[in-house]
This record gives structure tokens, C-alpha cells and sequence, in this order.
């Protein structure tokens, strides 16, 4: 076959046999000029600039040519990124837990101050973590900066011959603590505005004692007609009784009952457990306020409190579970880069002929840089998709998050009385949009950094030298 036949054969300029598709070079073309009329042609179309072009065909063959050096890069990175989201889901998910048993009853906050212990068990009486907080404080609260709604309740327990009574007395208006039980009504109604001498029971402690809508039950020898049977569960085991009634009956019944006059000083307008609604970019520094109008002996509960009680396992990963990730996708860009580099071992032949044919430094620059940055933002949105998954499968376990004992204070005497309270909930693992766009821009990042290092190798080999030793 002579020199005109085979250049018409159908090979690709400047690429290694083993990817041909095209013709080597136009009809009536030459070998030794067809690189200089392939620079020619891309300055023409750059305006005078030499041209970097990427052969997305090559790119293919040769990520598909080496598998298992691809493969190995690919799952790096997708191992990479599905741990650092799937511990931010991880993270997330408890965050979200801890938020969870204030949040069932609409609040952010719950303020409560520490007392005096009662001096005598007999009659109403408040529990000492739930001492009066007065009118002005409560305004004082409002005007915090952050603050959206405020809730007042009144919570004591009741003594009497017949039995022992936990009572929470709430505003049925408001829509922020204990008045959200409204949704959870089993039987009868809830209490509306303008009621009076009406409550509503707790279901578990109805059924204890029979009781049903339309039943007469006495709380501190004041009897109330039952109007309704509720779930209490419905509200994270915060501030949980036997008995609802109205906010100003618990008021008077607590003004006039004397083992709480004989300890606090409350009055008419007083409350003891505030529920406060803040803004969530604010609920910290909201909390501190308050806390700081109610003095030394506040107690001020918010997610961070339910936080605090979860346990170490979680505080170790919400702090350091950037930090983790973001080694877990270093150690996937060192595979990205061993898996890269040594390709390029086997490639200096290749680059030698793409270089002989016509391939300018800035090409090989783009086809190697295009290959790294490929391989980092597949195995990117591999992980993000695994992440998925495994939030998927975080999300079907339960936590357990304790309740502490001054939200919901039963006498340690009683039965059952120190037996701790907790709220199960669904571990809500998700994938937040800004975390998951920061991962894979920071992973196709590392492969534009990797791509650019290796490119700059592969740009100093010679043809020369590499034709020579072949």
C-alpha cells in the first residue's frame, strides 16, 4: 500500500491507535504538515490565539481504557462526599430531635425559676423549680428582641384526701405551649375561651379513674365538669398533667391556696412556667436574655438544654463532624491523585505521540484537567445520591430524647414519681441544599487543583525523548 493509500486510513490526528475513528489526515495532506495546519486552523478560529481544545471521545476512551485505575478514583471521591453529608446528616438529625419536645408545643423556650420547697405537702403547691414569675417580667420578655409569641401557664400540684392531682392551667387562645393540645382531643372538646368551672383530663389518667366527658372532678374542693379526654404525648412530655383548666382559675385556686402564699409571693396576674416562640436565628441569645431578667435562680430550657442530655455521642459529632468529613474527602482526593498519577506513568508514550502530531501544551493541558475534574464531579454526585440513602436509613431509627425533670415535676415519693420522662421521636436525618452544593463544588475544586498539578507533569514530557526511547 502506498504513502497516499495509508494516509487515508482512518485514524484520528494525534490520538493513539487504539482510539481511532477519522480520517489521519485530509485527502492530499501530508504527515509533517498536518500539525502545523491543525495550529493554523485553531488561531484562525481564536482570533490569532492558540486554541485548547478537549476531545471529549478520547476523555471516554481513556477513563473506560484504564477501568480499574477510574473505578478506584470514582469511589474515592463518591466515599469521600457520602461521609461528609451523610455526618451532616447525622448531625442534623439531632439537632433537629433536641428541638423536637419544646417544638410539639409551639415554643422555643421554656423560662421557669427555682423556688423554695414547700413546707408542707397538703393542698395545692408549687414544685421548687417552678416558683412565680411575675407580670413585669413576663412583659419584660416580650419586648426582647427575637421574641415572636409568649405563653403563660400556671402549674401545681394538688393534695387532697381523695388523691393526688398534677393541674396545668393554660390559655386556650394562645398558640404557643400547652394550649396546642387542642389538636389532640380523643373525646368531647378542649377548652375555649370565656369557659369557666370546665376542664379537660389527661386520657391515660381518665381511663384511670373512669372518667369521661361530663364527669365532675374537684381540684382543691372547686369542682370542674370534664369536658374532654386528651393525648398529652401529643406535647413531648413537657409540662404534662392530670388536669387542664382555664389560666385565671389556676391563678385564683394558686392565690388562694396557703402552703403556696406561705413560700411565694404570687400574685393575681403571676405565672410559673412562660413558654417563649423566638426567632430561630435568635433562640440562643433570646434564651440568655431571659434568663437574665429572671436572675440567678432561672431556669431557662431550649434545644440546646435537650442538647446538653442527649449524651456525648452526639455533641462529639455535631462539633466535629465538618472536620471528619472533610478528612475523609482529603483521603479521596489522595486516591484521586495516586490513581491519576499513575495513569500518567503509563501515558508518557501517548502524550509523547499527541505531542509529535500536533498537540499543543494547552490541549494536553485541557483533555488531563478534563479528566481529573470528570472523574472528582461523577464521584461527587455518586456520594450526594449514597448520602441520600443513607439518611434515608438514619431517618428510620428512633431517639430517645430525655425530658428533664423541672419541665414536667411529678413527687419523687409517689409511685412512678422519679421514674425519668422521654420523648420518642423519628431521627429526621436530611441533607440541607447548602451543605450538599459545598461538597461537590469542594470536591470538583480538589479535582481542578489535582487535574491542574498532574497537567502541568504531563506538559514537561518531550516527544522527542519519548520517541527516542521507544
Amino acid at each position: 500500500m502506498g504513502l497516499e493509500a495509508r494516509c487515508h486510513t482512518k485514524r484520528r490526528p494525534g490520538l493513539p491507535a487504539r482510539y481511532a475513528s477519522e480520517p489521519a489526515f485530509p485527502p492530499g495532506g501530508h504527515p509533517q504538515d498536518a500539525a502545523p495546519r491543525q495550529k493554523r486552523k485553531q488561531r484562525e478560529e481564536n482570533n490569532g490565539e492558540p486554541g485548547f481544545s478537549m476531545n471529549l471521545h478520547y476523555l471516554g476512551a481513556e477513563l473506560f481504557h484504564r477501568p480499574r485505575r477510574s473505578l478506584a478514583a470514582f469511589l474515592s471521591m463518591t466515599l469521600g462526599v457520602a461521609l461528609l453529608l451523610s455526618l451532616q446528616a447525622y448531625s442534623n438529625g439531632y439537632r433537629l430531635a433536641a428541638r423536637a419536645p419544646l417544638a410539639e408545643i409551639g415554643a422555643d423556650i421554656a423560662a421557669q425559676r427555682q423556688g423554695k420547697v414547700p413546707q408542707a405537702f397538703e393542698g395545692i403547691l408549687f414544685p421548687h423549680s417552678t416558683a412565680p414569675i411575675h407580670s413585669d417580667e413576663i412583659d419584660a420578655m416580650r419586648r426582647i428582641p427575637g421574641v415572636e409569641d409568649v405563653g403563660e401557664s400556671v402549674f401545681f400540684w394538688d393534695f387532697e384526701k381523695s388523691g393526688f392531682l398534677v393541674v396545668l392551667g393554660l390559655d386556650p387562645s394562645s398558640n404557643t405551649g400547652p394550649a396546642r393540645l387542642k389538636s389532640a382531643v380523643l373525646q368531647g372538646r378542649f377548652l375555649r375561651e370565656g369557659d369557666r368551672d370546665f376542664a379537660v383530663a389527661d386520657a391515660t389518667f381518665g381511663r384511670s379513674k373512669n372518667l369521661s366527658p361530663g364527669s365532675k372532678i374537684s381540684v382543691a374542693g372547686r369542682p370542674f365538669e370534664l369536658v374532654g379526654l386528651v393525648d398529652t404525648s401529643r406535647i413531648g412530655q413537657v409540662a404534662n398533667a392530670n388536669i387542664y383548666i382555664m389560666v385565671d382559675e389556676a391563678r385564683a385556686l394558686a392565690h388562694a391556696a396557703k402552703n403556696v402564699m406561705a413560700v411565694h409571693d404570687f400574685r393575681p396576674t403571676d405565672a410559673n412556667i412562660v413558654f417563649i416562640k423566638a426567632n430561630q436565628a435568635k433562640v440562643e441569645s433570646v434564651a440568655k436574655a431571659v434568663g437574665s431578667v429572671l436572675g440567678s435562680q432561672a431556669l431557662i430550657s431550649s434545644s440546646q438544654t435537650f442538647r446538653d442530655v442527649i449524651g456525648q455521642a452526639y455533641g462529639l459529632v455535631d462539633r466535629f463532624s465538618w472536620l471528619v468529613g472533610l478528612a475523609g474527602l482529603l483521603i479521596a482526593v489522595v486516591g484521586l491523585v495516586r490513581s491519576i498519577s499513575s495513569a500518567l506513568r503509563e501515558r508518557r508514550r501517548d502524550i509523547g505521540l499527541m505531542r509529535a502530531v500536533g498537540w499543543s501544551r494547552g490541549d494536553v493541558w485541557t483533555q488531563l484537567t478534563g479528566e481529573a475534574v470528570s472523574l472528582a464531579a461523577a464521584g461527587s454526585l455518586a456520594g450526594l445520591v449514597l448520602s441520600v440513602l443513607v439518611s434515608r436509613i438514619l431517618s428510620l431509627l428512633r431517639v430517645s430524647i430525655p425530658v428533664p425533670w423541672e419541665l414536667s415535676p411529678t413527687p419523687h415519693f409517689l409511685p412512678g414519681g422519679a421514674t425519668p420522662m422521654a420523648v420518642s421521636i423519628s431521627l429526621s436525618a436530611r441533607i440541607d441544599l447548602l451543605p450538599a452544593a459545598l461538597a461537590i463544588g469542594l470536591a470538583v475544586l480538589c479535582g481542578l487543583v489535582v487535574g491542574l498539578w498532574i497537567s502541568l507533569r504531563a506538559t514537561r514530557i518531550r516527544p522527542a525523548e519519548v520517541l527516542r526511547s521507544e
